[in-house]
C-alpha cells in the first residue's frame, strides 16, 4: 500500500512539474536567452540595424565620445539604476541632440524630478482619488490599472493595439503602469504624451531636454520575445511604432544599469503594499521567494523539490511513530573513593595523627615515582641517591624533598609545621 501511494505522488508531482518545463516566467529582460519574458528578440533586431549597437556593460562613459551623426540610447527594464555620474552622462548625451529610450515601470526619482519637474512630479493631491477602484498612486508606487487586456495607442493614424497579459499561456490580470497627468502639468516644460493605455491613461511620453529628447514607456514587458514573436497578438507592431522615434544613428544598449530581478520583484512588491493591495505577480506562494521561485519554474528541479515534499510527508505520516522502547537514562556512577580518601584524611588531620598522613603521603609518592619514571622503591627503605638523575629534576628541588623524606621516615610523630612543609618539599615532584 505503501509503494503504490509513493508511485502514484510521484506520478502526479512529475506531471505538474512539468507542465510547464522549460520556460521562465519570470521578468528578467536577459538579451541571451529566450524565455517569454527576456529582450533577445529585440536585441538582435536593433544590432541588425546598418548603424550598429553598442551594449554599455559597466556605465554610461561611452556617452561622453562626440560623433558627428545622431545617437540613440536604449534601455528596457524593470527598473534603471542610475547613479550621479550616469545621470550626468544621460543628460548631457540628450541635450547634445541624441535620443533617449527607457521603457521601465518607474523612472529614477532623480532623473524624474529634472525632466518632470518637482512641482509636477510630487503634486499628486488633487489627482489622488480614494474611490477610484483603479489605483491610489504617488511617486513611489506609479498609478496602475489591474486587467488582463490592455488597449495601447501611440500619437499615429495606426489606430489601438490589443495586448493580453499572459503568464503560463493564459491570461492573467497584471498590474499595468501608466503616467498621471499631474506629471505633465508645467507648460513650461516641452513634454507630450504620446502614447495611450486604453484610450484614457498615459503610458509614452516625450521629455525634451536641450536639443534632444527622452522617451519614456511604462509597458517594459510589451517589448519582450513573447510579445514580439507571437503573431495573434499586435507586441510585434506596437514594439516597431514605438521605437520608431528613435533616429537612424547608432543605438548605446544599456545593461550596466538593470536592477536585478530579485531587487525588482522586492521593490514592486513593497510598491504594491504601500498601495494597500496584495502582490499578485505570481503563480503561487512559492514566488515571493528568489531561490523557490527559480527552482519552481524549472521542471527538473521542480520535481525533485515536490518528491522530497512529499516523500518527507509520507515518511511523517506512516514512519513518523517511534518503533523501540525509550531508553532509560543511566545516570554515570560516581566516583567515591576520592571522596572516601578525603574524608578520612580530614579526620587523621582532626586529630593530630600527621605521622600517618605523612606516612600514607609518602606511598603515594612512592607508586607515582615506579609508575612514572619506573624507580624502584619499596616500603621501608631509602630514597634513591641519584634521584635527580632519574626523575630530571633540579638537584636544589631534590634534595630539599629527600631531607623531608628522611625526616617522616625516622620520626613516629610530628608536628603541624613539619607536616607542611613536608608537603611542600615533595609537591614540585608530582608537577615533574
Amino acid at each position: 500500500m505503501f509503494k503504490r501511494l509513493l508511485s502514484w505522488g510521484v506520478l502526479a508531482l512529475g506531471v505538474l512539474s512539468f507542465q510547464h518545463c522549460g520556460w521562465n516566467w519570470s521578468e528578467t529582460y536577459r538579451i541571451d536567452d529566450d524565455h517569454p519574458f527576456d529582450l533577445y528578440v529585440l536585441h538582435e533586431l536593433l544590432k541588425a540595424r546598418p548603424e550598429g549597437l553598442q551594449v554599455l556593460g559597466d556605465s554610461l562613459v561611452p556617452l561622453r565620445d562626440t560623433f558627428a551623426e545622431h545617437q540613440n540610447y536604449v534601455f528596457v527594464g524593470n527598473y534603471a539604476f542610475y547613479d550621479e555620474q550616469a545621470i550626468t552622462d544621460l543628460l548631457n548625451f540628450v541635450e547634445q541632440g541624441n535620443t533617449a529610450f527607457i521603457a521601465a515601470y518607474q523612472l529614477p526619482e532623480e532623473l524624474a524630478s529634472i525632466l518632470f519637474g518637482e512641482e509636477c512630479l510630487y503634486d499628486y493631491t488633487d489627482y489622488y482619488d480614494p474611490d477610484d477602484p483603479y489605483n491610489a498612486y504617488g511617486y513611489d508606487g506609479v498609478a496602475f490599472v489591474d486587467a488582463d487586456t490592455v488597449h495601447l495607442g501611440i500619437q499615429s493614424d495606426t489606430g489601438t493595439f490589443e495586448l493580453v497579459n499572459i503568464r503560463y499561456f493564459e491570461p492573467v490580470n497584471r498590474m499595468t503602469y501608466y503616467i498621471p497627468e499631474t506629471y505633465l502639468c508645467d507648460p513650461e516644460f516641452d513634454n507630450e504624451a504620446i502614447g495611450t493605455l486604453d484610450e484614457v491613461y498615459t503610458n509614452f511620453v516625450r521629455l525634451n531636454y536641450g536639443e534632444g529628447n527622452f522617451y519614456f514607456n511604462s509597458h517594459p514587458i510589451y517589448f519582450t520575445n513573447y510579445y514580439l514573436v507571437d503573431t495573434i497578438q499586435d507586441g510585434g507592431a506596437y514594439a516597431k511604432e514605438a521605437l520608431a522615434v528613435l533616429g537612424e544613428g547608432p543605438v548605446f544598449w544599456d545593461e550596466g544599469s538593470r536592477v536585478p530581478p530579485s531587487v525588482a520583484r522586492q521593490r514592486t512588491q513593497r510598491n504594491s503594499q504601500r498601495q494597500g493591495r496584495g502582490y499578485s505577480g505570481g503563480r503561487n506562494l512559492l514566488t515571493g521567494n528568489e531561490a523557490l521561485s527559480y527552482i519552481q519554474e524549472q521542471g527538473p528541479l521542480a520535481l525533485a523539490w515536490y518528491t522530497l515534499i512529499f516523500t518527507a510527508l509520507l515518511f511523517v505520516i506512516f514512519r513518523g511513530k517511534r518503533r523501540q522502547r525509550i531508553i532509560p537514562v543511566i545516570n554515570r556512577r560516581e566516583n567515591s573513593s576520592k571522596r572516601f580518601i578525603d574524608t578520612l584524611s580530614r579526620l587523621v588531620f582532626q586529630k593530630g595523627n600527621h605521622a600517618v598522613l605523612a606516612t600514607q603521603e609518602l606511598a603515594s609518592l612512592r607508586f607515582f615515582l615506579q609508575d612514572r619514571f619506573g624507580i624502584k622503591w619499596k616500603e621501608g627503605e631509602a630514597p634513591p641517591e641519584n634521584l635527580a638523575e632519574l626523575v630530571g629534576a633540579p638537584e636544589e628541588i631534590v634534595r630539599q624533598a629527600l631531607i623531608e623524606i628522611r625526616i617522616v621516615q625516622k620520626k613516629s610523630e610530628l608536628e603541624e609545621s613539619e607536616l607542611l612543609r613536608f608537603y611542600r618539599a615533595i609537591e614540585p615532584l608530582y608537577r615533574l
